[in-house]
């Protein structure tokens, strides 16, 4: 399986609630930068997760090992599974790997233990692992409000070429969403943007707009992160927005020669790890299932 990294087109995060969830109104797309999961039934009980490639959880702290566990309890399956992860999304980049990671374990083990779940139940389980966890069901591109977890598809595309900045700086979601203090009158002026963009089918002209409630706190938590920002900008490379809670910033274009010339210039000046990406057309998990050997 590859899941794909995901990239807020959008997001506005309106007041927190009782349950200490903002109300979110988000639009997200996957784009063409992936990890691979592998897995396999096995002879012994239990789950069995290795992990290569860039820094991730271990154990029970990883997504993939409590989907595993969450579907196994929920449909009385003893589980006897080996995983085998390859990190290549960036990990608390705002890239969303973890949750494609758990959503992409959960389709691959519908199949592969046969239960012919419907999505539907699939989205239940995926929002108790991450708000961000039910998109990755959907996808490639959707509307997503509540707390991130009620998913509306949608039929419309971006066609802009995105450059991925990833720095060497981890950000907090929790720590930004605590600090972030929501502008009522800010905030609805970005839903109104949203959907005025969503009626025209124009994504392309949503992305351009940056609307991201979480950039400033996220900037003003992260100094590195705003010096960096601002360094970029100095090189003509912009407008720099940032996706989700951070730390991944990025820019677009029409033009893919122009994403690979900034792409240089940051290589350049050593200041950030930097992925040339494009947005899918379709939906593309690609789900294998194996029940011999990886």
């Amino acid at each position: 399986m590859r899941p794909p990294a995901k990239l807020n087109l959008s997001l506005v995060v309106l007041d927190r609630q009782p349950d200490g969830y903002h109300n979110l109104h988000t639009v997200m797309a996957t784009v063409n930068l992936y990890d691979d999961l592998h897995i396999r039934i096995s002879d012994k009980p239990g789950i069995r997760l290795s992990c290569a490639g860039l820094p991730s959880p271990k154990g029970h702290e990883n997504l993939v090992y409590r989907a595993a566990e969450s579907l196994a309890r929920h449909n009385n399956v003893q589980p006897a599974l080996e995983i085998y992860l390859n990190k290549r999304i960036p990990s608390g980049a705002g890239l969303g790997g973890g949750s494609s990671d758990a959503a992409a374990c959960l389709l691959g083990l519908n199949r592969l233990w046969a239960l012919g779940l419907p999505i539907e139940q699939l989205d239940s389980l995926a929002a108790e692992l991450g708000c961000d966890v039910p998109f990755f069901l959907h996808g490639p591109v959707a509307y997503c409000t509540g707390k991130g977890e009620i998913v509306m598809e949608l039929p419309h595309r971006c066609r802009r070429y995105v450059l991925l900045i990833v720095p060497d700086i981890r950000t907090s979601t929790a720590e930004v969403y605590r600090n972030y203090t929501c502008d009522r009158i800010r905030a609805e002026e970005g839903v109104s943007l949203i959907r005025y963009f969503l009626q025209r089918g124009d994504l392309d002209g949503l992305l351009t707009q940056g609307i991201n409630s979480l950039t400033g706190s996220a900037m003003t938590l992260f100094e590195p992160l705003r010096i960096l920002q601002h360094k970029i900008e100095d090189m003509n490379i912009s407008p720099v927005h940032m996706s989700g809670s951070g730390s991944c910033l990025f820019v677009t274009s029409e033009s893919h020669e122009q994403i690979t010339q900034w792409a240089k210039q940051i290589h350049k000046h050593n200041l950030a790890q930097t992925f040339e990406v494009n947005f899918h057309d379709h939906g593309e998990l690609f789900v294998e299932v194996h029940h011999g050997g990886v």
